[in-house]
């Protein structure tokens, strides 16, 4: 019976033993289990944190968004561009100077603003106009054309024009045919995805070669239609094709282009100058004198024949001609440069008999102050009768041009006249013959 008891006790404590490891490894599934239960519970904590800081961050953002865009509904801008090589103001306009620049913008702006009512807020956008230009160039085309009242005048629209509106520039891209080329396609680039630039026109129509820039924009679903052309007088055939919104402005730009050669008949034109001559005529009442102005300036084209004048030792001086502008040497020199030797006898006395055997240049033709600067380039060479000289057809020079202030002295081309006075006394008779060479 012992042996039994034994038996069942072990068995019992066996039994025991087993239920007791059980619990234990339960009891250390359950510490297992809940720690990790913890831990996930600590990480989704962490994460629903995040969630949230996150969802606050992206509300801010999308609040500081939707305020941008509702800013850029007020203050969006339509951006003109314009190149001003190609669009020329009316002829009018410039020739009122800045009160002129001053009216082209102010049309430029109302007529930009009645084409814009059509958008939805347009009414709050900013008009930025930027033109690009050769201005130099645009200047020496006006002398070289004869437009000499809008040459004098362009500098002062230009300056009329950019003041006139805070956000108008006129803008000088300096010499070169490309260069408000470059400046307009660069501006277009930037802009065009600009979220504040709602609209944009172009004022380069009258180009063909602006058409591949826009060639990119022509099929896009909203940049197309963000796009308009400004039509010149004449628009450019290759822009036929292009499905962009074509505006035409009256009374802004000119209509034709500028002549490519000048008018005729500019030489028999008159000219007065506004310089003084820095020695006035010496009059006699019983001596006839050279028909000058009031103020003793001539008045005379300087086309020869003219007039022989004398001071009162009887000797040659030359007819006070003016200053031509500082526009006219431009021209001149430009047109004399590259070996371009300008015949004095076709320009100056307009009857060279060599014509197409004739060594020197007869083309361009000069015209206004031009004239004026060829003339006394012309007299920079001493006539060889120097002061015994009265051949009225003689364009070259018979007292030096540096007067009495020449410092050249024996070297000077002039030196065998410098005692010559330049004032003039009288006009040579018809008896007076023409002298024989002196140097």
């Amino acid at each position: 019976m012992g042996d039994n008891m034994s038996s069942s006790l072990a068995d019992l404590f066996a039994a025991f033993k087993r239920s007791d490891e059980e619990r234990q490894d339960f009891i250390q599934l359950l510490i297992e289990t809940n720690a990790k239960l913890e831990n996930d519970l600590k990480t989704a904590n962490s994460d629903h944190l995040d969630q949230l800081n996150s969802r606050r961050l992206w509300q801010e953002k999308a609040q500081s968004y939707e305020t941008k865009l509702n800013e850029t509904t007020t203050n969006g801008f339509l951006l003109c561009l314009i190149d001003g090589d190609g669009y020329l103001f009316d002829d009018k306009l410039i020739s009122q100077g800045a009160t002129g620049g001053g009216e082209a913008a102010n049309r430029l702006l109302n007529n930009i603003k009645r084409h814009i009512q059509r958008y939805e807020g347009a009414f709050h956008w900013k008009i930025v106009v930027r033109i690009y230009a050769n201005i130099e160039g645009l200047l020496q085309k006006f002398a070289y054309i004869g437009f000499i009242e809008e040459e004098k005048a362009l500098r002062h629209f230009i300056a009329g024009f950019t003041q006139s509106q805070p956000l108008f520039d006129f803008v000088d891209a300096g010499q070169g045919k490309e260069r408000a080329d470059h400046k307009i396609k660069e501006q277009l680039s930037l802009f065009i995805n600009n979220i504040q630039c709602k609209h944009i026109m172009l004022g380069v129509a009258h180009d063909n070669g602006y058409v591949p820039t826009l060639d990119p924009y022509k099929n896009h679903p909203t940049v197309g239609s963000q796009i308009s052309l400004l039509k010149p007088g004449r628009l450019g055939r290759e822009f036929y094709g292009l499905p962009f919104e074509v505006v035409q402005f009256d009374s802004i730009f000119r209509t034709v282009e500028l002549p490519n050669d000048r008018p005729p008949h500019k030489l028999q034109q008159k000219l007065v100058h506004l310089h003084k001559p820095p020695l006035q005529p010496a009059a006699s009442p019983s001596v006839p004198v050279p028909p000058t102005a009031n103020n003793g300036l001539t008045t005379r084209c300087p086309i020869y024949p003219g007039p022989v004048l004398l001071n009162k030792a009887g000797e040659r001086v030359d007819e006070y001609l003016g200053t031509p502008s500082e526009f006219a040497e431009t021209v001149l020199k430009s047109i004399i440069s590259n070996g371009n030797r300008l015949c004095n006898i076709h320009h100056l006395q307009q009857k060279c008999n060599a014509g197409s055997k004739c060594p020197y240049s007869h083309e361009p033709t000069l015209v206004g102050e031009e004239l004026i600067a060829f003339a006394l380039k012309a007299r920079l060479t001493p006539c060889h009768a120097a002061y015994k000289c009265r051949n009225r057809m003689c364009v070259l020079g018979h007292v030096c041009p540096h007067g009495a202030n020449c410092t050249r002295k024996k070297t000077c081309y002039f030196y065998k006249v410098h005692h010559v006075d330049p004032r003039v006394d009288r006009e040579a008779t018809d008896t007076e013959g023409e002298a024989p060479a002196y140097f």
